[in-house]
């Protein structure tokens, strides 16, 4: 990428008058894959589904990893500015007229509670989809003014526990509005999840 701003991108919707979305796909995906999902709950609202910078696996992901699977923080802090400086230049360019609201699922999740943690000032608010903790020792910023749905599964392999309850901790403990959830289902989303959802965005996030 010649312009470390640049992201491969798809947008819809443009013309809708609701908070956009954000979508931030999970590690080895696209971004295609989070489409559906918010064709079912956000039918009538903006979206700009972004394609992670990193090559990961047999697709993409906004940050990398280490060998043993532990979060590389020092490559999550690099690329959660990369991405929030592309937002910030979206919403200075009136690609995106308001601010978003980010959904991220895993990775995707992780990268969008980054940046509520590092550049709160590129979203409105966002919908963490299996999440972990950006910086288990952070505080983070004042957020009174955000709001954010936490779902997690009950039999997810990939998370333990205590991963949901500490990030929806630290969120909490900012002055945000939190809305969490644990669903009985793995680390893939049950079926009713983007009913859930849509009906939080509604509340949360209604048209103008």
């Amino acid at each position: 990428m010649p312009d470390r701003q640049d992201f491969l991108t798809i947008s819809a919707r443009a013309e809708q008058d609701a908070p956009p979305l954000v979508l931030l796909h999970g590690s080895g995906m696209h971004e295609r894959n989070l489409i559906a999902l918010a064709d079912r709950v956000g039918p009538d609202r903006p979206y700009l589904a972004v394609r992670g910078a990193v090559v990961w696996e047999e697709g993409f992901a906004f940050f990398r990893r280490n060998p043993d699977r532990t979060l590389d923080y020092i490559d999550l802090f690099d690329q959660t500015h990369r991405l929030a400086d592309f937002l910030a230049k979206a919403l200075e360019t009136r690609r995106l007229k308001r601010s978003p609201v980010l959904l991220g699922f895993s990775n995707g999740a992780i990268m969008a509670a980054s940046i509520l943690l590092h550049r709160p000032e590129t979203a409105a608010g966002a919908i963490l989809l299996r999440p972990l903790s950006p910086a288990p020792a952070a505080d983070f910023p004042d957020l009174k003014n955000h709001r954010i749905l936490i779902l997690a599964g009950e039999r997810d392999e990939r998370r333990a526990p205590e991963d949901v309850v500490l990030v929806k901790d630290q969120i909490e403990k900012s002055g945000a509005g939190v809305t969490t959830r644990l669903f009985p289902t793995g680390h893939g989303l049950d079926e009713e999840e983007p009913d859930f959802i849509r009906s939080w965005l509604a509340k949360n996030f209604p048209p103008a």
